[in-house]
């Protein structure tokens, strides 16, 4: 999703929160103070996200790995505030307790951040998103490429995994402790 418009005031997450929804639709982010609207996703991106939550829940729910969401807002910094909005992410039981009930951003990272490339994104601006991941402790980040049918797994400790057709997502790639969960790339983007 390209960066459409950036606002020139600097925000806090707070402030942000009560900003309107942009006029033109799409979603808002804020990277270091500054509001990026990007344009709403296509049939493809939102496919593909729809694909990987709905591959990730049942096996979540069963083991009790934690909650999905879609597009939550995710303060990564503060002084200047960064919010991220994962297409898909999973908060861990120990995040859910730690915030117990909220009703904004959550204050920290995801434990898994998938972020769905459309064609209008920039490697520099999807590199720097997951770098923001990982630097505020996101344990796994997937850089999904439904154009090229590919997912590149990036783990904290700074191994990078892709996987291309004809493998499968695992539950190490998802940072999960218990085995067993698979999401073949040829269903994920069939």
């Amino acid at each position: 999703m390209m960066e459409a418009m950036q606002t020139a005031a600097t925000l806090t997450a707070e402030e942000f929160y009560h900003l309107p929804n942009p006029i033109e639709g799409g979603k808002m982010e804020l990277v270091c103070g500054r509001v990026v609207i990007m344009s709403p996703v296509g049939r493809p991106h939102s496919t593909t996200a729809r694909r990987i939550l709905t591959a990730l829940d049942p096996f979540v729910d069963a083991h009790n790995l934690g909650e999905l969401h879609i597009e939550l807002g995710f303060i990564l910094s503060r002084r200047p505030d960064s919010v991220r909005a994962p297409d898909v992410a999973l908060m861990s039981p120990g995040q859910l307790e730690r915030a117990g009930e909220w009703e904004t951003f959550f204050d920290g990272p995801p434990a898994l951040a998938a972020e769905v490339y459309s064609p209008e994104d920039r490697d520099r601006e999807v590199r720097a998103k997951i770098r923001e991941y990982l630097a505020a402790g996101t344990a796994r980040v997937w850089d999904v490429r439904p154009r090229e049918k590919t997912v590149t797994v990036y783990h904290q400790d700074g191994t990078i995994r892709e996987r291309r057709p004809g493998d499968a997502l695992n539950s190490g790639d998802a940072g999960f402790a218990v085995e067993g969960f698979t999401l073949s790339l040829d269903s994920l983007f069939a």
